[in-house]
């Protein structure tokens, strides 16, 4: 049922009503979408975890592949080498390429590191930089 229309000269009434009622709406409606976001938050926050542990799981599985590669090719390594030491001699080879391969792998990400990410948004906060000094020079103190 609608309600009774103002009585003429008291419109501000009419005024304050209809303010109040949009402002209900809006709380509602932002009670609604919060209630919404939650929801799909939690949602969002279990697929991610999922994610992480499947991502976590192959991870480990790679890492136990890759383990028993390099014992199955030091095995061989050594079968190739003979002699009494040749597991010896064939662990320190593998482990020589790793750590030189771990070596090679760090100097390319320090390289990397070096070089900025966003030139030119460094190089327009510099002009920024520069002229809030002048602009600040200018100003009698």
């Amino acid at each position: 049922m609608s309600e009774p229309a103002p009585a003429p000269g008291n419109g501000r009434q009419g005024v304050a009503a209809q303010l109040r009622e949009f402002l209900a709406a809006c709380a509602q409606y932002a009670a609604a979408r919060l209630k919404l976001a939650t929801i799909e938050g939690r949602e969002a926050t279990a697929l991610g975890f999922r994610m992480l542990l499947i991502a976590g799981a192959a991870i480990i599985l790679a890492a136990f592949g890759w383990l028993f590669l390099c014992m199955a090719l030091i095995f061989l390594l050594s079968k190739m080498l003979g002699g009494p030491n040749a597991w010896l001699w064939s662990a320190l080879m593998m482990a020589g390429a790793h750590l030189a391969g771990t070596a090679l792998l760090l100097l390319g990400l320090k390289s990397r590191l070096a070089t900025p990410l966003f030139p030119m948004t460094a190089e327009e906060l510099k002009k920024d930089q520069e002229w809030l000094e002048q602009q600040t020079r200018k100003k009698p103190r």
